[in-house]
């Protein structure tokens, strides 16, 4: 039996059990967020998905919805994760809700859609207290292992991420309201000065210094 309904291979190499990532907030949202300002403007459509795809590519996952994912990787090439006979797995997420999964030496049946090998007892890891980091006790030298197959559920729930959501609808409205990038413009004798904040941010996929450092907290530290 296939391990995943869907198997959608993810820009961070990881699969999850999704036919697509949803975007954080929908038109009626951004309406919701900006007071109607810019109601009916097609634009806002067509720049949510990118900056929803920004926001996930500076943080390096999927970030939310909770889905099953998988992360199948050789053990000969993880950096600094041999601690003793155990093995140190940074997951690429930032909170991890199960661990369903742990194969060592792991072989994946194409037909088939699943993995065999060593399966680890429930007492046999510990994934702390979500952050991503799994411990694997008494794995072994790394030189005798090879693959390992890991199926774990992470992301935030949809009411979760208010602050996701936030960015989100800011870029937007940055680009909408500032289609151009200008530093200011004139008509009719009219002439409107955008501040730094604003100057230069045509794309609803561009990330301003203060995002960053908003989104570090949420960003992940990817595999050893």
């Amino acid at each position: 039996m296939s391990e995943f309904t869907n198997r959608n291979l993810t820009p961070w190499g990881y699969v999850v059990d999704a036919e697509t990532l949803p975007d954080f907030i929908t038109v009626d949202d951004f309406n919701a967020f900006t007071g109607n300002k810019f109601q009916g403007d097609p634009r806002i459509a067509a720049s949510i998905p990118g900056a929803c795809a920004s926001i996930r590519n500076y943080c390096s996952w999927h970030i939310s919805p909770n889905l099953h994912c998988g992360l199948f990787i050789n053990m000969k090439d993880l950096r600094d994760a041999f601690v003793g006979s155990d093995l140190l797995i940074q997951l690429p997420a930032t909170h991890v809700t199960s661990i369903e999964k742990i194969i060592l030496d792991a072989v994946y049946n194409v037909v088939e859609d699943t993995y065999s090998g060593e399966e680890v007892d429930a007492d046999g890891y510990d994934i702390g207290m979500g952050e991503g980091l799994l411990r694997i006790y008494d794995v072994g030298p790394r030189c005798r292992r090879s693959k390992i197959f890991i199926h774990y559920t992470a992301g935030f729930d949809d009411t979760n991420i208010p602050v996701i959501k936030e960015i989100a609808a800011n870029n937007v409205s940055h680009a909408v309201a500032n289609p151009y990038g200008v530093n200011s413009e004139s008509a009719g004798g009219v002439s409107v000065s955008y501040s730094s904040a604003w100057a230069g941010r045509a794309s609803a996929s561009a990330l301003a210094d203060d995002t960053r450092e908003i989104l570090n907290s949420y960003r992940a530290r990817g595999v050893y």
